[in-house]
């Protein structure tokens, strides 16, 4: 908690996402829901927010007595003063620059940046009809520690991609609840669970819980995609099935991971699958190396930078 001076008192706010209570959270999820969607301005987001960490909660007949006995001077002052106490709310989200006045968040060219990198789960389990469903965790302090399989995080990671890429809010919905299927599951064997059609119960989930859960899984990806070591993953750029070319791509690394003898990803944890990349990254460059090909060509064919390439050699 950030603990801020007023006149003639201090005020606790939030400083991270593990300040707050479960219904806080999913308060602040249905809140950045609005925000991106562009149904709120930050500034408005902020101000809820503000109103339902602190408990403000004035009445009508207050803000009527207010209207009648403050100037106008005197009510811009109170205004500004919430609006200054808002702005320390940074923990969700920040914007890169103030949009102009008169101007929507498009015009303004204003970029939202969602600070969703989570210590540990925001949301340990979700109960449908009575029934309790534990979600996979992932907690990050000095080391990461995880029980999420590669193979759920390569599936959730394309359901991801899926609902950028869709412009049909059916689709969008569905793999939503797909990935929430995934890391809630009904039960640990993968296969299982997929055909099971627990999917379908996700639908009668609070959507604010669901957008946490995909929120939270996007966290993931960043940090794996920003990782100092794992980032060289995301890098590659995807080739066309050629037997003349190099693939050296993330989807191309996951796919003969089995074959090569690195492990299943189906029961494989997540962070020996990242090592388990790198690994194979390292020797297929050496193989192309050795075989002639020439460390700008490597780089050309994968979209993998000349300096990743030679930390790997």
């Amino acid at each position: 908690m950030k603990t801020i001076q007023l006149n003639n008192s201090t005020l606790e706010l939030p400083d991270c996402w593990e300040d707050l209570s479960f219904e806080q959270r999913v308060f602040t999820f249905s809140i950045l829901a609005q925000l991106f969607a562009g149904t709120v301005t930050p500034e408005v987001a902020r101000l809820k927010m503000l109103v339902e960490y602190t408990g403000y909660r004035p009445s009508w007949i207050q803000l009527i007595r207010e209207a009648l006995t403050k100037n106008t001077e005197q009510r811009e002052t109170i205004n500004f003063n919430l609006l200054r106490l808002s702005e320390e709310l940074t923990f969700a989200f920040t914007t890169d620059s103030p949009p102009l006045e008169g101007q929507g968040l498009e015009e303004s060219g204003m970029i939202i940046k969602p600070n969703n990198l989570f210590h540990r789960n925001p949301i340990s389990y979700v109960v449908i009809d009575r029934r309790r469903y534990t979600g996979r965790r992932f907690e990050v302090d000095i080391n990461c520690r995880t029980n999420i399989s590669a193979r759920e995080f390569s599936d959730c990671f394309d359901l991801l991609l899926a609902m950028q890429q869709t412009d049909s809010d059916v689709e969008r919905s569905g793999a939503i609840d797909q990935l929430c299927a995934i890391l809630f599951p009904a039960t640990d064997d993968y296969n299982a669970n997929v055909i099971s059609g627990h999917h379908y119960r996700m639908r009668r989930l609070y959507y604010p819980v669901k957008f946490g859960i995909v929120f939270w899984f996007s966290g993931i990806v960043r940090y794996y995609t920003e990782h100092p070591v794992y980032s060289i993953l995301f890098s590659g750029k995807k080739q066309e099935a050629d037997d003349g070319k190099l693939h050296l791509g993330m989807n191309e690394i996951t796919l003969t991971l089995k074959k090569e003898g690195y492990g299943d990803p189906a029961t494989m944890n997540l962070n020996d699958y990242f090592d388990a990349q790198i690994r194979y990254l390292r020797e297929t460059i050496h193989r192309a190396l050795s075989s002639g090909a020439k460390e700008a060509e490597i780089s050309s064919k994968t979209g993998i930078s000349l300096d990743a390439i030679n930390k790997l050699t």
